[in-house]
């Protein structure tokens, strides 16, 4: 894979070209090929073992196609430009990912750290992203092992926001918590990504999630992508019975598009 830009679409932020992703004998992506246009919120929606993680971690370049071509802006994905791609991709796992020797902002903070930016910038930015991720100056000098899931996962939030990427990898997110919780932050993740207007991709395994908080939907089963759409478009016209099960008629009423 080279870093040789490829005609694309005009408004595709980020492309899988016939992506193929195996492990051993186990061929996880099967010429998979999606495009997410410039501001697009889409969901990777499937269940476990269906390819998305192994899709997301391919936009990122955690780990390379064994055929096809991952596109970020135009230009293949490689080892030349992996470091700067990545300074403009905000990543978000189930987990949190945050060190547990390092408080909530140094966590938040620490690319900027990595990338040499300066203190001065790095406190005004802080200020700046904490009231929207709901952290107090307290909570964000706290470790992790001192506060909530939720305030781990919204110390996460602030991590992938800090250096204002242009697109945002979510990684089921919200998938570790208790259900309260969970929900008090989807409304917030809904009300976050419209404000900010980023390009999102999130993994999730929940359709009322994917319909809430993503305007596009890919099913993904085995590997490859069954259908694309909106909620309602997958509910009035389903591929096929898997499909169908996902988005019955009568659910998410509320979130149609």
């Amino acid at each position: 894979m080279t870093a040789q830009a490829q005609p694309d679409e005009p408004a595709a932020l980020l492309r899988l070209d016939r992506v193929t992703k195996r492990y051993g004998e186990r061929c996880v992506l099967d010429a998979l090929s999606l495009v997410i246009a410039n501001g697009e919120r889409a969901a990777l929606l499937g269940a476990s073992g269906c390819g998305k993680s192994t899709a997301l971690r391919l936009m990122l370049g955690l780990i390379q196609p064994d055929e096809g071509a991952v596109y970020f802006q135009g230009a293949a994905l490689s080892a030349l430009n992996l470091r700067e791609s990545r300074r403009r991709i905000g990543y978000m796992t189930q987990q949190g990912g945050l060190f547990a020797h390092l408080t909530l902002a140094e966590n938040a903070s620490l690319a900027a750290q990595n990338f040499g930016l300066e203190n001065a910038w790095i406190e005004a930015r802080l200020g700046e992203l904490s009231g929207l991720a709901r952290l107090s100056r307290a909570e964000l000098n706290r470790y992790p092992h001192e506060v909530s899931g939720g305030q781990r996962q919204r110390a996460a939030l602030l991590r992938a926001l800090f250096l204002d990427p242009p697109v945002i990898l979510l990684d089921e997110p919200l998938g570790a918590l208790d259900m309260l919780t969970r929900d008090e932050l989807q409304r917030e993740l809904e009300a976050i990504f419209r404000r900010l207007q980023k390009t999102v991709v999130l993994v999730t395994h929940d359709p009322a999630e994917a319909a809430l908080l993503c305007e596009r939907i890919h099913i993904l089963e085995a590997g490859r992508c069954l259908q694309s759409g909106t909620s309602a478009e997958l509910r009035a016209r389903p591929a096929n019975a898997f499909v169908a099960r996902l988005f019955p008629a009568s659910v998410l009423p509320d979130f149609e598009r």
